[in-house]
């Protein structure tokens, strides 16, 4: 390597390094903590050095650092602040003089460093208007707005500078509640600015109430968005006829406090402007967002205060009615409305659909029976598909709200219509249900005298041959067709044409899929159950043939060969036990060796599964048995030591809990 290069790199480094040391602003800690204290005789001792030239790495200056760091008097008496009291000056009606009195000795010294900004371009006054001594109204705020005042004095044009958020004094106060010094800075903006604006045509103050920031937020923005309910009172108090429109998230003052359920400031709002915006995002009102946030008490006000806003919809083409048929507490909310107007029952979305299609999709009962006693008529309404009231809900599978529209076409033959209406695919209903869904039909919707039952859809298909095409059970499709009476069909079609138009839309290869992946999963349950089931034959064949005790030898008995417990009653039930077990083992083997002609085209699906379910309770009960079995029988074996013999019982019989664990763990799976 060449010593010249290495040498010229390092240098560039170097040099770099100084640059980035030059470019970063640092503070020494005597300043520092000078500056928190509010030490003026410290920084008056400094004459080789400008004051603003002292600053944090964020560009704050001492005096930022002092405002900062106030706190209020409350403060300095809680626990553990006996160190932080040391750099932390507090502000009470003893120490007011000693707070503004540093303010103004230090802008004495130097003046400009009223108007420097930290990195945040927040000058001294935006970071005392929302700084911790300016939380409370109490002792502490006569000496923040004085010191406010202070500032204003030695410089006016801070009134209305905006930090790079764009924010001016008035919104960090509005936004911490500080209407003491909003005030402050309202009186101000009166006194010196009043003669210069009215030449160019608007009040002083209402042009900085007026002001926005980057996000186009407003003083009253800020305010109604943190619930603060004076500095409400003092904004709107001081500019009733400006309307706020609306922010960068489409958000008007009286939109956030009907969002976030403040009452008390909405009705402020409501009462005292003159005309206020309602917008909102997504396209919706005031109203709308009362009702997402349930206040009965706050969308009366609402409608009593702005004629015609319940017809107002968002971009979904929803009225506030649509909202509240889609909740299902707003049932109450729901009354309200149309006892304000009706007619917005038969106000349509960009679908179609009505606030009554609404609430029968989501099984909303109680709004849809106020609906309809209201506007009985809106029931003859349809969406954009032709979908009625009744299609809503067969759609949204709420049996208790297919039983309540079927008690209101009882009560209203006018509406029996609707049982035989058709969508735009021609489907009335009933075509409909069993195509959609499974839901269970109330009685007095297929026992109804109007109901057409041998109504074609515009496939020239009835009920009958759609239920054919559903997947059922032969069980259910013969229940279904003798509740329908049997109906005729149009269509004929032989088994191998609708094979053929299967294969055609593509439905064939997905059902043979389908019906191949069933089998398989019935061979490998199947293969599984023989393997145990076997393996249980095996184990009480040969427990059976040795037999526990042993045999007697000639001369012992007068049976030699017999068992030598065979009038013991445990070892009886051993037997008894073992051979159940082995025969209901031996019967599960037999049954899943026929199982290979199960899988021929002449058996069913549910043939099948019946015959493996079959198989597996046979397999249950053998291994039943074989604990049974092996219980007893050691407990025959063990007799003459009792306690172990008791002992061995119980741990072979915790079988049984475990199977009822398992048991219940599966069931709740499928649940």
């Amino acid at each position: 390597m060449d010593p010249s290069n290495s040498f010229e790199s390092q240098a560039f480094v170097n040099a770099n390094q100084l640059e980035q040391t030059e470019t970063i602003s640092c503070m020494d800690h005597n300043s520092y903590y000078a500056a928190a204290k509010g030490d003026i005789d410290f920084f008056k001792a400094i004459t080789n050095q400008s004051l603003d030239l002292l600053r944090t790495p964020n560009k704050n200056t001492i005096l930022h650092i002092y405002i900062a760091a106030l706190k209020s008097g409350s403060d300095s008496t809680t626990p553990n602040a006996g160190s932080e009291s040391t750099i932390r000056p507090t502000i009470n009606e003893g120490t007011e003089s000693t707070t503004t009195n540093f303010v103004k000795k230090i802008l004495k010294i130097c003046p400009s460093l009223l108007r420097q900004a930290n990195a945040k371009s927040e000058t001294p006054l935006h970071i005392a208007v929302g700084s911790e001594s300016t939380s409370t109204l109490n002792a502490g705020s006569k000496s923040s707005t004085n010191f406010v005042k202070e500032i204003l004095d030695k410089c006016p044009s801070l009134l209305q500078q905006a930090n790079s958020k764009g924010e001016t004094p008035l919104h960090i106060a509005a936004r911490y509640g500080h209407s003491d010094i909003a005030e402050v800075l309202i009186k101000y903006c009166a006194q010196t600015l009043h003669d210069q604006d009215l030449e160019e045509g608007i009040e002083p103050v209402k042009e900085m109430l007026r002001m926005t920031n980057n996000e186009k937020d407003t003083a009253l923005h800020e305010a109604v968005r943190y619930n603060h309910l004076e500095m409400v009172k003092l904004l709107i108090n001081k500019d009733p006829d400006f309307s706020y429109s609306a922010n960068d998230a489409g958000e008007t003052p009286l939109y956030i406090a009907a969002e976030r359920g403040f009452k008390d400031v909405l009705f402020e709002i409501l009462d005292k402007c003159k005309s206020p915006m309602h917008g909102g995002p997504l396209g919706r009102t005031a109203l709308h967002a009362t009702i997402l946030n349930y206040n009965s008490d706050m969308v009366r006000r609402i409608m009593e205060k702005i004629e015609g806003i319940s017809r107002k919809v968002d971009n979904n083409g929803w009225t506030p009615l649509h909202l509240a048929a889609y909740f299902h507490y707003s049932s109450s909310i729901a009354k309200q409305l149309l006892d304000k107007d009706r007619e917005v029952a038969y106000m349509k979305d960009t679908k179609g659909r009505t606030p009554l299609h609404i609430a029968a999709h989501r099984g909303n009962n109680h709004t849809m029976k106020i609906i309809v006693e209201r506007c009985p008529d809106c029931c003859e309404l349809v969406d954009n598909r032709g979908w009625n009231v009744l299609h809503f809900a067969l759609k949204g599978g709420d049996f208790w709200c297919l039983e309540r529209i079927m008690k209101i076409i009882e009560e209203n033959r006018s509406l029996s219509n609707l049982l035989n209406e058709k969508n735009a695919e021609g489907d009335a209903p009933l075509h409909f249900y069993f195509k959609n869904t499974s839901l269970e039909l109330p009685n007095n919707f297929i026992s109804h005298p109007r109901l057409d039952k041998m109504a074609f859809n515009k496939q020239n298909l009835n009920v009958g041959d759609i239920i054919s095409t559903v997947k059922h059970s032969s069980k259910e499709i013969s229940e279904i067709s003798v509740e329908l009476n049997g109906l005729p069909q149009r269509v004929i079609t032989l088994k191998e044409d609708t094979a053929k138009q299967e294969g055609e839309d593509g439905d064939k290869g997905s059902g043979d899929k389908e019906d191949e992946d069933w089998k398989s999963l019935l061979r490998n349950a199947a293969e599984a159950h023989l393997v145990v089931a076997a393996l249980i034959t095996t184990v009480t064949f040969a427990a059976c043939i040795t037999m526990p005790g042993g045999f007697a030898s000639t001369g012992e008995s007068s049976h030699p060969g017999s068992t030598l417990l065979r009038k013991n009653a445990a070892f009886k039930a051993f037997v008894i036990t073992d051979t159940i077990s082995m025969v209901l083992s031996s019967s599960a083997v037999f049954i899943h060796l026929l199982m290979p002609l199960l899988f021929s085209k002449n058996y069913d699906d549910d043939r099948r599964v019946g015959v493996v379910f079959l198989a597996f309770i046979l397999i249950l009960g053998a291994m039943i048995t074989m604990v049974l079995a092996f219980v007893t029988g050691t407990y025959a074996v063990l007799m003459p030591s009792l306690d172990l013999a008791i002992a061995n019982c119980i741990v072979g019989l915790t079988f049984f809990p475990i199977i009822f664990l398992a048991v219940r763990i599966l069931i709740k799976g499928c649940e």
